[in-house]
């Protein structure tokens, strides 16, 4: 401003200048958090090792009947694979609690001796935790689909017959699920629409959407229909999660941390929190020992 008030060209100018560095600096800062920033500049946290197991992973083919809810058998689940994880001196019937593990999305059977390595976080541990792994995810979304499919159902009919056959679980109180993105999702919406069936379940960064165009702007795949995300999308039946106990964990780097914090505000039940992370295996990897002891915890094990 000169000596008359008035402001000079090239007070103007530096003004301007200034003005657009700021603006620059706010998206820079706001980019720097983005989920995909953070990636790029390494921000997800370290990946721990995967502690040696004690534990007896096989995997197996089953045929279970479906039953619909008066009991009546509308179908078989023809030679599913699933692949079982037992604490070393297991006995047959000694009511070791069993754990559901489904994994996100495109999964499959491989998550309790290999990826997030499950087997060895419950043996660092001392769990006496069982873990069953369906391997039929895929992109179902672990709900009925417009397709035919109905992999909550094909899993539902799973249980009884990994249970009759190992030895463990056998009641509400002695089954619990485990979960991560689309299987985070699976894990809350098993415990939401099955409460008889679970007393204890995980989402870890579970890939849940507060609406239907949500969904299908990102992830068209999950939903066949509003009406389909209104009956299956957990957001719309909040209220019906306040039966089994429920922790939900999410990094704040991730595209589904927005979701998490409402979940955790929202359902006075829930508990877990929002930490340093993005949506990768690294974090689940971190929050596995939290996971594992949630679990243990309600299912009665020591």
């Amino acid at each position: 401003m000169n000596d008359a008030g008035r402001v000079s060209r090239r007070s103007l100018l530096l003004g301007v200048l200034g003005a657009g560095v700021a603006v620059v600096g706010a998206g820079a800062a706001v980019e720097w958090d983005s989920p995909s920033f953070v990636r790029l500049r390494g921000g997800c946290g370290d990946n721990p090792a995967v502690p040696s197991s004690t534990y007896d992973v096989h995997t197996f083919k089953v045929t279970a009947s479906v039953t619909d809810s008066d009991g009546a058998t509308t179908g078989d689940v023809p030679d599913s694979t699933y692949s079982v994880a037992l604490p070393a001196g297991q006995q047959h019937g000694d009511g070791t609690p069993l754990v559901v593990v489904l994994p996100g999305l495109g999964g499959g059977a491989n998550d309790l001796d290999r990826g997030l390595g499950i087997a060895g976080f419950a043996t660092a541990a001392g769990s006496t935790l069982a873990f069953l792994q369906p391997g039929f995810g895929d992109r179902s979304y672990w709900h009925p689909r417009a397709d035919g499919r109905d992999p909550m159902a094909a899993l539902l009919a799973i249980v009884p017959e990994v249970e009759k056959r190992h030895g463990v679980g056998g009641a509400r109180e002695r089954r619990g699920v485990l979960g991560w993105s689309m299987g985070g999702f699976g894990a809350l919406l098993l415990a939401q629409q099955h409460p008889d069936v679970v007393s204890a379940a995980v989402g870890l960064s579970p890939a849940v959407f507060r609406s239907y165009a949500e969904a299908k702007r990102s992830h068209p795949y999950t939903f066949d229909s509003p009406a389909d995300w209104e009956q299956y999308g957990v957001w719309q039946h909040l209220d019906e999660l306040r039966g089994p106990a429920v922790r939900v964990d999410c990094g704040s780097a991730d595209p589904f941390a927005p979701t998490a914090r409402q979940l955790l505000k929202r359902v006075p039940n829930i508990t877990g929190g929002i930490e340093g992370g993005c949506h990768v295996g690294s974090f689940w990897r971190r929050r596995m020992p939290s996971a594992l002891a949630f679990l243990a915890d309600h299912l009665g094990v020591a």
